[in-house]
C-alpha cells in the first residue's frame, strides 16, 4: 500500500539531465535557489517548481562595423569577436531581481563591447592603431572584463579579437601623400648625403694628392740644402788646407813644368809676391 503513493510520485515527478558544460537553477514557486547545479540527474516535482538550464561553455559573441572614434578624431569601423563564458559557480544570480537572466546578451555584452571599444579608441591616435593593434586589443579587451564582470560573465585575457578596421578613405589617402612625401624626403636627403660624401671623397684626394706635392718638394729642398752644406764644408776644408807655402809651392811646380802659360814671378823680397802675365822679350835684329 505504501509503495503505491512512492510510484505514483516517481511517476508524476519532473527529471532532468545536467551535462557537464551545464548549470541548473531551479524556480521553486517563483523563489530561486540560492545554488548553481552541477552535471547530473535530477527529479523534482513539477508542480510549482521550473528546472532551467545554463550553458556555461565558452562562447563566441561577434559584432560588426562598430564605429568608434580615435584619439585624433578619427572614425573607424571594427568587427570584433569576444569569447565569454558564464560564471558556472554563481549562474543562479544573473536571474536575480534586476539582473538579465538569458538576455545577457543584447543587455550586457553588446553595451559593454560598444563602451570599451570606443573607450580604447579614444586612447590612441589612427597611425597607433595602425602600427600597433595589440595595445588596442589589450585595451579593448580590459575595459570589457569590468562592465561584464558585476553580471557573472567571464572574458579571458585573450578573449577579444579585433578582426578587421575600416578607415575613413580620405584619410587612407592623406597617410598615403604623406608616405610619399616622406619617400622623396629620404630620396633628396640621400641624394644630399651621396653628394657630400663625393665631395669629401675628392677634398680628401685633392688634399692628399697637395701633401705629396708639397712633401716632394720639401723632399727635394731638403735634397739640395744638404748638398749645398757638403760643398760648403767641403770649400771649406779645402780652403783650409790652401796655406802660403803650398801655393807657392804649387807656383813653383807649375814654372818648372815650363811652358807659355806660365806666370813669372816678380818678388818684393819680402817672401810674397804677385802673379803677373810678363811679356816675353822680342827677339833682337841681326847688325845691330
Amino acid at each position: 500500500m505504501r509503495k503505491a503513493p512512492l510510484l505514483l510520485m516517481f511517476i508524476i515527478a519532473g527529471c532532468g539531465q545536467v551535462d557537464p558544460a551545464e548549470r541548473a537553477i531551479f524556480v521553486r514557486w517563483g523563489v530561486i535557489d540560492e545554488k548553481c547545479y552541477g552535471p547530473g540527474f535530477y527529479t523534482y516535482l513539477p508542480f510549482g517548481t521550473d528546472m532551467d538550464i545554463i550553458h556555461v561553455e565558452t562562447k563566441a559573441f561577434s559584432r560588426q562595423k562598430m564605429g568608434a572614434a580615435t584619439k585624433d578624431l578619427q572614425e573607424i569601423h571594427a568587427d570584433v569577436v569576444v569569447n565569454y563564458s558564464l560564471d558556472g559557480a554563481n549562474c543562479h544570480k544573473m536571474f536575480a531581481e534586476g539582473q538579465p537572466g538569458h538576455d545577457y546578451l543584447a543587455k550586457v555584452l553588446t553595451p559593454a563591447l560598444d563602451d570599451a571599444l570606443k573607450a580604447g579608441t579614444a586612447h590612441f591616435s589612427i597611425d597607433e592603431i595602425i602600427q600597433n593593434r595589440e595595445r588596442l586589443r589589450i585595451e579593448v579587451t580590459r575595459a570589457l572584463q569590468v562592465r561584464v564582470r558585476p553580471y557573472y560573465i567571464n572574458v579571458p585575457d585573450n578573449g577579444v579579437n579585433l578582426v578587421n578596421f575600416d578607415i575613413d578613405p580620405r584619410y587612407m589617402k592623406s597617410v598615403l601623400d604623406k608616405q610619399v612625401e616622406q619617400q622623396k624626403a629620404l630620396q633628396e636627403a640621400h641624394k644630399v648625403a651621396t653628394t657630400t660624401r663625393q665631395a669629401e671623397m675628392k677634398a680628401a684626394q685633392a688634399k692628399g694628392e697637395a701633401d705629396a706635392v708639397r712633401e716632394a718638394a720639401k723632399g727635394k729642398a731638403d735634397a739640395l740644402r744638404i748638398e749645398a752644406q757638403a760643398q760648403a764644408e767641403y770649400n771649406a776644408r779645402v780652403s783650409a788646407s790652401l796655406t802660403p807655402i803650398l801655393v807657392q809651392q804649387q807656383w813653383i811646380d807649375a814654372w818648372r813644368a815650363g811652358g807659355a802659360h806660365v806666370p813669372s814671378v816678380l818678388a818684393d823680397g819680402r817672401g810674397a809676391g804677385l802673379f803677373l802675365q810678363l811679356p816675353a822679350a822680342p827677339p833682337q835684329k841681326e847688325g845691330r
